[in-house]
Formats: C-alpha cells, sequence, structure tokens
C-alpha cells in the first residue's frame, strides 16, 4: 500500500473519531451531568449494536461465536496502518493483548479531548464484548492510553463455556456441536469506505438519541453544535492534507477521504437510523458546513 492509500484509509477512519470527539464534548462541557449521561448511553448502545451485528454475521455463516473468531472473523471495521497490537495470549475463551498504538487515542490527544476517549473506552468495549458473547465475555481494561501515565491499552478478555446455556455452547464451540461443519469459504471481509461509514453513521445516530431522550431539545442542539464544529474541523484536515499532496478538495477527493455517501439520500442505513430527525440534522449541520468550508458545491 503506498502513502496516498494509507492517507484514505487514515482520513475514513479518523473522521468519525472526529465527530465522536466535538459532539462529546459539547455533550460532557455544556450538557451537565445529563450531558454525561447521554454520552456514556450513546457509547454502550453503539457498543451493543456492533457486538449484535457482528454476533448474526458469524452465526449466519456458520462461524462459532467465540474469542478467537471475535478477532478475527467478527471484525466489522477495516483494519488501518497506523494501529499496532501485540496479542500475548490468543485462544478460544481467553485473549490477553497490548495495544501500543491507537489511532483513536491520537485524535483524543490532538483535541486534548483524552478525558472524552477514556469514557468511549470504559463504555464500548465491554458492551461490545459482552453483546457478541450472550453477555458473557467478561473485559478487563487496566490500563488505558487515555489515561494519563498509561503508555499502552492493556485487555484480558475470558469467555468461558460453564457460563453458557447449552444453546450458546454449541453455538460457540465446536465440541458441543456434533457433525458441524466448518465453512468451506472466508467469509467476506468489510471494506474500507462502507466499513469506516456504517461505525460513522451508528456513533452519530447514538449520541442523537441519547442526547435527546436525555436533554430533549438543547440535547439536539448540543448535537447540532458538536456536527458544525466537527465538519469544520473536517474541512480544516482535508484542506491541508490536499495541499500536502497536491489535491484539491472536489468531488473525487470526498469520495476518496469522506466515509458518508456524498448523496445523504442515497444512503441505505438511514431506513434503519433516520429517526429524531437524524438525517435532515446531518445535512444541515454537517454535510453543508463541510462542503461550504472546502467549497464543494455538492450534488
Amino acid at each position: 500500500m503506498n502513502r496516498l492509500e494509507e492517507i484514505k484509509l487514515e482520513n475514513l477512519q479518523d473522521s468519525w473519531v472526529i465527530m465522536y470527539t466535538f459532539i462529546a464534548q459539547e455533550l460532557f462541557d455544556r450538557g451537565g451531568f445529563q450531558g454525561e449521561i447521554a454520552l456514556r448511553e450513546a457509547v454502550r448502545r453503539y457498543g451493543r449494536d456492533r457486538g449484535l451485528t457482528n454476533r448474526q454475521r458469524l452465526i449466519d455463516n456458520n462461524i462459532k461465536i467465540n474469542l478467537e473468531t471475535l478477532f478475527h472473523e467478527g471484525r466489522d471495521r477495516p483494519g488501518e496502518p497506523r494501529f499496532l497490537s501485540k496479542v500475548i495470549r490468543s485462544t478460544r475463551e481467553e485473549r490477553i493483548s497490548d495495544t501500543l498504538i491507537c489511532s483513536f487515542a491520537d485524535v483524543w490527544k490532538k483535541y486534548n479531548a483524552k478525558h472524552l476517549g477514556r469514557i468511549y473506552c470504559e463504555e464500548f468495549h465491554i458492551e461490545c464484548y459482552k453483546a457478541f458473547g450472550f453477555g458473557q465475555t467478561k473485559v478487563n481494561l487496566s490500563r488505558s492510553m487515555t489515561q494519563d501515565g498509561d503508555d499502552r491499552c492493556f485487555f484480558y478478555h475470558t469467555y468461558r463455556p460453564e457460563n453458557l446455556t447449552d444453546e450458546q455452547r454449541r453455538l460457540s464451540f465446536e465440541e458441543y456441536d456434533p457433525g458441524y461443519v466448518k465453512p468451506s469459504t472466508p467469509m467476506p471481509k468489510p471494506e474500507g469506505k462502507s466499513g469506516f461509514n456504517m461505525l460513522w453513521i451508528k456513533m452519530y445516530f447514538y449520541l442523537l438519541e441519547a442526547a435527546v431522550e436525555q436533554l430533549g431539545e438543547t440535547g439536539r442542539m448540543l448535537v447540532a453544535n458538536g456536527l458544525r464544529h466537527g465538519a469544520v474541523e473536517q474541512a480544516k484536515v482535508f484542506l491541508e492534507q490536499a495541499r500536502a499532496t497536491e489535491r484539491e478538495v472536489d468531488q473525487i477527493y470526498l469520495v476518496d477521504h469522506l466515509p458518508l455517501n456524498l448523496d445523504i439520500d442515497g444512503e441505505p442505513l438511514w431506513e434503519t437510523y433516520d429517526k429524531h430527525g437524524a438525517k435532515q440534522l446531518l445535512r444541515d449541520c454537517f454535510y453543508k458546513v463541510l462542503f461550504q468550508e472546502v467549497g464543494y458545491e455538492g450534488i
């Protein structure tokens, strides 16, 4: 992969983290105690959504549900070149790993928002992996790069058959499923743009949903402000990188570097996630601001 292709993946990845950061900042700084409740609940719902979706993908493809398949077949987002992890132990029932470089953490450090990243880390991993493992995955995150003084994230996961029902054991471990035959072809891997697009929309939707539930119209206003600030920052990143690579932020550039579909009405995920006026709010407060900031007239 050449450097230009790496930049595309980095931008696709960073875009949803930028969005989360600026909306989370509004909820945390201006929403008071209820704002933090909304933020934490949004991340938990996002984690559960991804965990349940990943589990169903594996079941639909006749793949067992355990820690090995979670971290190999169960990944729902593409990899990107900056992430570095050291796996110390990996079995179906146990996984121990160090995350040494995390692009999420780097974005949060850039915007002096490690406290918002820490909320994400505290809530997401537990809910996502628990949902994936029928509520029985145990997650211990004892060190985190979003915590001052920590230079890595240390994870310890367990998933024990003795905690499962008979049916859950059958779905999770081959020895409890006589006659099981592994699939002969690998499950399709998530693609760059579509994978990060899914993360962006789901994270945004749950931030909006939880904010509206906790704070009503004030929550909606805070999310709208976060979208506007995030759009301005996203435009700044695109313009700086485009100049550095002698490009213009035109339609081709946006298609390659922004995870969202430029035609917001053509996005199929809105069939599920267009609640609380999510699509229109995104159109008004993110798309229009981003396009104006980069000088793109839209489609």
